[in-house]
C-alpha cells in the first residue's frame, strides 16, 4: 500500500489547529484598521462563518472591510485573529491583555474617586488702582519731531541738567529743538518725559 500524503487543504487545516505561536509573515494593519479587524474576528469566532459572509455582503463597498477578501494583505492577520479568538473562547482573557487592563483601571480609579473641589475665586480689588505713573499723552506732531523730543528727554535724564544747558546753547537756532524753551507748547511734555525717564 502506498504512503498516504496530505493534500494542501489538510496541511492548512493542520496548521490552523496547531497551537498559537508568534506567526511569521503576517502583515499587521495600522491601529485604526486593527481595531476593526479584531472586533470583526471576535464576532466571526463567536457567530461562525455565516456572520463573515453577511459582513462581506453588507460592507462590500467599504474599504475598511477589505481584509475579508483573500487577496488583501491584512487577510492573514484577520484569519490569525479568528483562530486565536476561537481558541480562547473558553478563557476569560488573554494574560497579555489582562495586566494592561488592570494598569489602565488603576490609573483611572484615583482620578474618579478623588474629585477636585477647589474653586478659585477671582480677586476683587478693595481700593482703586494707582494712577499710571509713566503715562504722558503724546502731542499731535510728526513722528520725527516726537522721536527727537523723546530721545532728547532720555539723554537729559541720563546725563543731567548740565547736558540740557549745553544742548540749549548749542542748538539755539535749530527749530527742531525749540521745545527746550519754556514758552514752547511741547516744553511741558518734554519735562514730563524727563521726569519719567529719570525714575
Amino acid at each position: 500500500m502506498p504512503p498516504v500524503t496530505a493534500t494542501t487543504e489538510e496541511k492548512r487545516d493542520a496548521a490552523e489547529v496547531a497551537p498559537s505561536k508568534p506567526t511569521i509573515g503576517i502583515i499587521y494593519p495600522p491601529p485604526e484598521v486593527r481595531n476593526i479587524v479584531d472586533k470583526t474576528a471576535s464576532f466571526v469566532a463567536r457567530n461562525g462563518p455565516e456572520f463573515q459572509t453577511r459582513i462581506r455582503q453588507n460592507e462590500q463597498n467599504n474599504p475598511k472591510f477589505n481584509f475579508l477578501n483573500t487577496g488583501d494583505p491584512y487577510h492573514a492577520y484577520y484569519q490569525h485573529k479568528v483562530k486565536e479568538f476561537k481558541e480562547n473562547e473558553g478563557k476569560i482573557q488573554e494574560p497579555s491583555i489582562q495586566p494592561l487592563m488592570s494598569i489602565q483601571t488603576n490609573k483611572i480609579k484615583p482620578a474618579v474617586t478623588a474629585p477636585q473641589m477647589t474653586i478659585i475665586e477671582p480677586e476683587v480689588p478693595k481700593e482703586p488702582p494707582p494712577e499710571y505713573e509713566f503715562l504722558a499723552d503724546p502731542p499731535s506732531i510728526s513722528s520725527l519731531d516726537l522721536d527727537i523730543v523723546k530721545l532728547t528727554a532720555q539723554f537729559v535724564a541720563r546725563n543731567g541738567r548740565q547736558f540740557l544747558t549745553n544742548l540749549m546753547n548749542r542748538e539755539q537756532r535749530n527749530y527742531q529743538f525749540d521745545f527746550l524753551r519754556p514758552q514752547h507748547s511741547l516744553f511741558n511734555y518734554f519735562t514730563k518725559l524727563v521726569e519719567q525717564y529719570t525714575k
